[in-house]
């Protein structure tokens, strides 16, 4: 039986099926169903099968893949052809996987368009891993690499009903970013697996992660066992509300289901670490605009951001993990994103913590999903993953 092909002829259908959405940028149907005839071959040859074997992915237009175009940050079609695949996808395609499509990095693009929220039309999916967030989230695909700089996979994941995960700065090579990112210049973005259960993401990024000799900023450190983490004695905050920064009834209502659930199976209450959301918002604003900084300036931003960093781990010394809102309402209507919109993800970015976007359950009077953001300190991944597939669980 050619079951890759018959999986992957269905990831392309369908693909076809969510055109409407915008959500993708390029595509090599021929060449993709090549590639999962060769491995229909692997399995009648009895070959040693990867993690991922068979598995239809979705990339983000920023990050490279052998036979995609990727225009990067550029405003035109370009037409660059990556000569290597990304460190990530090329350990995606070892595991097994397929690319089949790249996607829309923003939510409107000057060439590719104007890419659409899966259920809502009218609604922005967010950005900018917004066609990862959207098929997704519409299940025309299930499984995407999306990457998050100040909440690019969180904040469309969110808004889309999307598991999306932001790992600890340095777990994954970010070699084969376009545009270029490293640690001296950037410091916060990461790559990251979105889909449509914690599991998938979960088995994702253990295919990712890892030196690749090439980014300096990778460490070589193992990601903990999940399935290791118990919920009894876990030690649980929560984001301290800022009249500052309100957030809906019903995204309040979904943080507080997370707490009471966990508290619920032997989670015990900590002290929220000292998070100043409206300083995490001036850094990161100052931080984009550093081009037009003074040197001076430029190095006030620098010790205000490791400040920033020093505090938010120092008063997190007791706190296994955070929980708080990813935004503060449900998708609006297609705008333009403001720095605002990502304020409850900046700080983990500036900290360089993990965190991960959990769909947790819809919006009374529209339907749209809901979701929190579970965080913890940096290296402690597995402990965001096995707190949200718990409450995936206890939420069903």
């Amino acid at each position: 039986m050619n079951t890759v092909s018959m999986s992957i002829k269905s990831a392309l259908a369908s693909l076809d099926s969510a055109v409407e959405l915008g959500a993708v940028v390029d595509r090599d149907d021929e060449a993709v169903l090549t590639r999962a005839t060769e491995l229909d071959a692997a399995v009648d040859q009895e070959t040693p099968l990867g993690a991922l074997h068979g598995r239809a992915i979705t990339v983000k237009d920023w990050i490279d893949a052998l036979g995609f175009a990727c225009e990067g940050e550029s405003p035109e079609r370009t037409g660059r052809q990556p000569r290597h695949d990304a460190t990530a996808v090329a350990r995606l395609r070892e595991a097994g996987a397929v690319i089949v499509a790249k996607t829309q990095p923003g939510g409107d693009h000057p060439s590719h368009g104007r890419c659409h929220h899966p259920i809502d039309p009218d609604r922005t999916p967010g950005g900018t891993s917004s066609g990862e967030a959207a098929l997704i989230g519409r299940g025309a695909s299930n499984l995407g690499l999306g990457s998050d700089s100040g909440g690019s996979i969180r904040l469309p994941s969110a808004w889309c009903g999307v598991v999306g995960f932001k790992p600890s700065y340095g777990l994954v090579p970010t070699t084969g970013h376009f545009p270029r990112v490293g640690y001296r210049e950037d410091g916060r973005t990461v790559i990251g697996p979105m889909a449509a259960t914690v599991a998938d993401v979960e088995a994702a990024l253990r295919v990712i992660a890892g030196p690749d000799g090439i980014d300096p900023s990778c460490a070589p450190l193992p990601i903990g066992d999940s399935n290791a983490v118990s919920m009894h004695g876990l030690r649980v905050a929560v984001v301290e509300p800022d009249d500052r920064w309100p957030i809906a009834s019903s995204t309040a209502d979904a943080v507080e289901r997370a707490r009471s659930a966990l508290v619920n199976h032997g989670a015990v209450e900590a002290i929220s670490p000292t998070v100043d959301l409206s300083e995490s918002l001036d850094i990161s604003q100052r931080y984009w605009r550093r081009a037009s900084l003074s040197g001076l300036e430029c190095d006030q931003q620098l010790r205000d951001w490791d400040r920033f960093s020093s505090r938010v781990t120092r008063t997190a010394a007791d706190v296994d993990i955070v929980i708080g809102p990813v935004v503060a309402d449900i998708a609006p209507l297609h705008r333009d994103l403001v720095g605002e919109d990502y304020i409850f993800t900046l700080p983990w970015s500036l900290t360089g913590w993990p965190a991960i976007s959990l769909p947790l359950g819809a919006d009374a009077e529209t339907g749209l999903p809901v979701a929190v953001q579970i965080a913890a300190p940096r290296w402690h991944d597995h402990v965001v993953l096995a707190v949200a597939a718990a409450l995936e669980v206890l939420d069903a």
